[in-house]
């Protein structure tokens, strides 16, 4: 949506013009948001989307890597936790069992 209005404004993509009118418009909206009290909320609800979606990248990775022995197998001390399903553990650089 922000792009079709920068573009309706005459900013062409790729251009830092293009790019200053997208941080406008997100910084205008940011704005908004905080005034109506609806910007931490928002903010907060988009880290966790996004720690939920590298836990699930790090889950998908240590089963991938199974049996991978250059990978050391996944413990308590992994940056990544535990699968409460599986009762596995997952992280960035190991794998699971």
């Amino acid at each position: 949506m922000d792009q079709n209005q920068c573009f309706g404004f005459g900013f062409e993509p790729g251009t830092d013009a293009f790019a200053e009118c997208m941080m406008g418009l997100h910084q205008d909206r940011a704005a908004a948001e905080a005034a109506s009290g609806r910007y931490w909320p928002a903010q907060r609800a988009e880290q966790n989307r996004r720690s939920d979606a590298q836990r699930d990248f790090y889950k998908v990775m240590s089963l991938q890597r199974s049996g991978d022995t250059r990978f050391p197998v996944c413990g308590a001390s992994s940056d990544g936790g535990r699968d409460h399903r599986t009762m596995t553990w997952f992280g960035p650089n190991c794998r699971a069992r």
